[in-house]
């Protein structure tokens, strides 16, 4: 398995589907499975639409990612542990960036050959 590959693949896509504002963000609930759980600022969310519900809130109508760093390993039962470091901006408020750490843990699609799910997702503002 391409590990990086994959990763490669999916940061792009999400943060790309995440950014494009709420209509184009709610395409991102075909990533996540009932079992799917995120971890937003310190709050646990799980179930692919209480997921989207979160990100689709609307503190979170416009923003914008720059992705600095994507590390990969491959982890358990055929899966891909991918982290990100970046800056993002709220809002419109490119003058002020933020900065972030999120970690996801991709695990295969049962039935779905190549596809993966968000399995796990930790999402971290770095407070500088």
């Amino acid at each position: 398995m391409d590990f990086m590959s994959i990763a490669n693949s999916f940061v792009p896509h999400y943060y790309n589907t995440f950014d494009g504002g709420d209509a184009i963000r709610k395409n991102l609930l075909s990533l996540y499975r009932p079992e799917s759980m995120v971890t937003w600022e310190g709050q646990q969310l799980q179930g692919s639409s209480n997921i989207i519900a979160k990100l689709t809130s609307p503190e979170l109508a416009v923003v914008k990612h720059r992705v600095q760093s994507t590390d990969a390993q491959p982890s358990p039962a055929g899966g891909v542990l991918v982290a990100v470091t970046g800056s993002l901006a709220v809002g419109n408020a490119f003058d002020k960036p933020m900065f972030f750490s999120e970690t996801f843990n991709l695990q295969p699609i049962p039935g779905q050959a190549g596809g993966f799910f968000i399995y796990n997702q930790v999402f971290r503002l770095l407070l500088g």
